[in-house]
């Protein structure tokens, strides 16, 4: 998993998004891959900030990492479910008669009963995918095609400016989803070829 995005910028948690922006830019100035040809120690560290500021230099997604609703790579968390979340009126069972008024038969037969009917919708997997780009095209931006490995073909909205390492989020383009649950993502890596 990608190491903590603040401590990658090297920034505090309550850094302003000016701070973020100048501690990104002076870090990709030292590691940009132009600057340091065939030093792969300095590109991964490159694709690290740019990951890391790709969260943290969009106040939503930093907002949402922030709750923890999504990781440092940007990708969702599946919410933490616990036994309350399942407890309708524990108190009910707090009477005299012990666990005589439980109804194990009917507990169960609730909660079997409910997935068969089949009220279980799970959102489906994301996918991820790597699109190589030529240096220009990052920088113009524009659209691209990528190939899936089905044969069928994805349109992709390339921002001007999209960096190394840079992870586009299609949404509702990943696998389906499970009893009528959504889609999944399509999560597609850039990877800019250095121009010659």
């Amino acid at each position: 998993m990608p190491a903590d995005p603040y401590q990658t910028l090297g920034v505090k948690k309550d850094a302003s998004q000016d701070d973020i922006q100048k501690a990104y830019r002076r870090l990709a100035k030292k590691l940009h891959p132009d600057l340091n040809p065939g030093n792969e120690l300095a590109e991964e560290r490159f694709k690290e900030v740019s990951q890391a500021y790709d969260l943290l230099g969009d106040p939503g997604k930093r907002a949402r990492f922030d709750r923890g609703e999504i990781d440092a790579s940007g990708a969702e968390r599946p919410r933490q479910r616990y036994y309350r979340d399942f407890a309708e009126g524990a108190s009910s069972y707090a009477s005299d008669s012990g666990f005589a008024d439980f109804g194990a038969d009917d507990f169960l037969s609730e909660i079997f009963g409910r997935q068969a009917r089949g009220n279980l919708r799970m959102r489906g997997q994301d996918v991820h995918y790597r699109l190589p780009l030529g240096f220009l095209d990052a920088i113009n931006g524009g659209k691209q095609q990528l190939t899936l490995p089905d044969g069928s073909v994805l349109d992709v909205a390339i921002p001007p400016g999209t960096r190394d390492g840079q992870i586009l989020r299609l949404r509702g383009k990943g696998r389906p989803g499970i009893g009528g649950g959504p889609p999944g993502d399509a999560l597609i890596e850039i990877e800019v070829r250095p121009s010659p």
